[in-house]
């Protein structure tokens, strides 16, 4: 009788040395997944914290000056700074990463435009060309770094009694223009957009392939049609 009590105080001893070792896995795991939990929030708040949302405006008036001017803009609305790898223009279904090109493909010649105004210039140094035929800024978004609510101006294009026809074209194709921009964040998060809210996160930016300039007039025609 003693011998099969000793048996069965044994036996729940295991059992309880069992269980206990169970519960010690179990709270371990717990711990394990709250501190995984805590971390993965904690990287989802640095992650929003310089999350970067780049957009694409267009416009043809400047409220400022007053003036009609077409201009191109890539504004970031994010909480945090924007690596910007390249800007893709898609016109027709071609796609341009330089505005020079893009203008050249639906528009005018506009470094034909921009080399007339310089041959005027010299001619005639005492009559500023470039402000009385409208001169045009440009600049390239590639790696360009965007703080947060800050904006880089691509293009801008103000309207004169001059260069109103090549103005007016422009102004009229600018709504078919469509624009692709791959950027990325501090944290090295990369993200594709339309410009237009619609965005998604890539493990990185595609390489790019250079557009060839595009030369549809010479710079004789271009100032003629400017006259």
């Amino acid at each position: 009788m003693s011998e099969k009590a000793e048996s069965k105080i044994h036996f729940s001893q295991d059992k309880v040395n069992l269980f206990l070792a169970l519960c010690a896995i179990i709270i371990s795991a717990a711990s394990f997944y709250a501190t995984f939990l805590q971390a993965n929030a904690a990287e989802k708040q640095v992650k929003a914290a310089t999350w970067p949302w780049m957009q694409f405006v267009s416009g043809n008036a400047n409220l400022e000056q007053r003036s009609q001017e077409i201009t191109f803009t890539l504004k970031n609305s994010g909480a945090g700074p924007a690596l910007v790898k390249y800007l893709k223009y898609t016109y027709d279904d071609k796609s341009y990463y330089s505005v020079y090109d893009l203008i050249s493909a639906c528009c005018f010649d506009i470094r034909a435009y921009e080399t007339a105004l310089q041959e005027l210039q010299k001619k005639s140094p005492k009559v500023n060309f470039f402000k009385e035929f409208g001169w045009i800024t440009t600049s390239f978004a590639q790696n360009a770094l965007v703080p947060p609510g800050d904006s880089l101006n691509l293009l801008a294009f103000e309207k004169t009694k001059y260069n109103e026809k090549f103005w007016q074209v422009l102004d009229k194709k600018r709504f078919k223009v469509k624009v692709e921009v791959c950027y990325c964040s501090l944290l090295e998060n990369c993200y594709i957009s339309n410009g237009q809210g619609d965005t998604k996160e890539v493990a990185m930016c595609p390489a790019i392939v250079e557009s060839k300039p595009i030369v549809k007039a010479t710079p004789l025609e271009t100032k003629k049609a400017a006259n």
